[in-house]
């Protein structure tokens, strides 16, 4: 509304309806929406999700939480749900995408064994967009390439699926457990590749 009332009217002549589009489109509320909404500074693409070899429930998951549409708890609040906004996961702060998946201390220490084993001094980004943009660039021509462009997929899918065994069945995995449930899925996708599974050294 801002910018409507900023807009300098002349007073002169007849009221119109005019619409002025570089490519010739009709007038539509959608498009006008998106005239007025600021642009991303960030354009991200598809591609590189779907090109990594997971599961494609897994890709589209992925690809969901980059977006920010999962339901989480602040996304369900904001379709009108009154419901508690609550992380079941640290039990510390409000539930949102990238708490969820980034900066809830239970994904912390997953993110953290990963950076560890792969002897990677990361400082983790505000986004789970910003993530996914930057992680193949960090170690594009390791020779553990494949388990690498595996590894935010895999921390995602077992995130979201711990998320869901504690709100839904009331079923709890220790972080220990949660980190063996990582390698398992992890182990699981490779093997199912015929692929063998190298972690790095850091000696």
């Amino acid at each position: 509304m801002d910018i409507i009332y900023a807009t300098p009217l002349n007073g002169i002549g007849e009221d119109l309806l005019c619409w002025e589009s570089p490519s010739n489109h009709k007038y539509a509320v959608k498009r006008y929406y998106r005239s007025l909404s600021p642009r991303s500074s960030i354009s991200f693409s598809w591609k590189p999700i779907r090109k990594v070899k997971v599961p494609p429930r897994v890709a589209f998951l992925s690809w969901t939480v980059t977006l920010g549409k999962v339901p989480t708890i602040d996304n369900l609040r904001k379709r009108g749900l009154i419901i508690q906004e609550w992380c079941c996961m640290c039990k510390r702060s409000g539930e949102s995408v990238d708490h969820l998946f980034l900066h809830c201390s239970v994904a912390i220490e997953l993110w953290s064994m990963v950076f560890g084993m792969f002897g990677v001094h990361w400082v983790m980004p505000c986004t789970v967009m910003d993530l996914f943009c930057t992680w193949l660039g960090q170690r594009g021509q390791h020779s553990s390439l494949l388990i690498w462009k595996m590894i935010p997929h895999c921390l995602v899918w077992c995130i979201w699926v711990e998320r869901n065994s504690r709100h839904f069945e009331d079923s709890e995995r220790s972080i220990p457990e949660l980190k063996l449930f990582f390698f398992h899925i992890l182990f699981d996708w490779v093997l199912g590749l015929g692929a063998f599974l190298f972690i790095p050294s850091r000696n």
